[in-house]
């Protein structure tokens, strides 16, 4: 985790792959094709945690739903996401 409390604007504006280094997180594909898939978080005990995304998605919405899933990987002050973007994190520890 950062060392210092992530903030929304770093959260939004920061390159993706820095901001992934930071958190110690990296993206990997998955094989679910439900559309209504969107990603989630897999965050082990220790270690990497792991941005679970299905193929196929356009780079901005690849962008915007890996933004969301480490903000609340991390417990960034965001506002409520809308229920259709219901976001879980699994295993590990907050």
């Amino acid at each position: 985790m950062p060392a210092t409390p992530l903030t929304v604007d770093r959260l939004l504006s920061a390159p993706l792959p820095e901001l992934l280094a930071e958190v110690d997180a990296q993206i990997v594909d998955t094989s679910v094709t439900d559309e209504t898939y969107l990603g989630e978080v897999v965050k082990p005990r220790t270690g990497t945690a792991l941005l679970c995304m299905p193929r196929g998605r356009s780079a901005f919405e690849r962008d915007t739903i890996v933004r969301i899933l480490v903000g609340k990987l991390v417990g960034a002050p965001m506002r409520p996401v809308p229920p259709s973007l219901d976001v879980r994190t699994y295993g590990g520890t907050k």
